[in-house]
């Protein structure tokens, strides 16, 4: 983890999404919303908020609702799992920050997180 002060990385939710910035304001920490512009970043970068590769308006990212964590205690993390999965309908992709994947770019995360997500869902039947 890039530092310990809890962050969360978004993506895929609309600004107006008021479920999720009403969770970010009840378990007060900071934010962050990737955009498609941000996909060549690595998660460090952006953990950093840094500008280097933000031009990639024409990347092509799936369409997923994401949520990173990172310098998230666990009884921490657990409670705000606890709060998100209980507050949307269809629960995003939640993931925390590794020692990995923070050397990743946002885009290839993105979509080994899907492609996670589907093995385990094949696999559970």
């Amino acid at each position: 983890m890039l530092e310990n002060k809890e962050t969360i990385l978004v993506y895929g939710f609309e600004k107006n999404d008021s479920i999720l910035y009403d969770i970010v304001k009840k378990i007060g920490c900071k934010c962050i919303e990737v955009n498609k512009s941000m996909g060549k970043m690595t998660i460090g970068n952006i953990l950093k908020a840094s500008n280097s590769n933000k031009d990639n308006l024409n990347l092509t990212m799936r369409e997923e609702k994401i949520i990173l964590f990172n310098g998230f205690s666990d009884k921490r993390l657990n409670s705000t799992i606890d709060i998100i999965r209980n507050s949307f309908d269809k629960n995003p992709i939640l993931a925390v920050v590794t020692e990995t994947s923070i050397n990743w770019a946002f885009k290839d995360l993105l979509d080994h997180l899907i492609e996670e997500r589907e093995w385990f869902r094949k696999h559970q039947k």
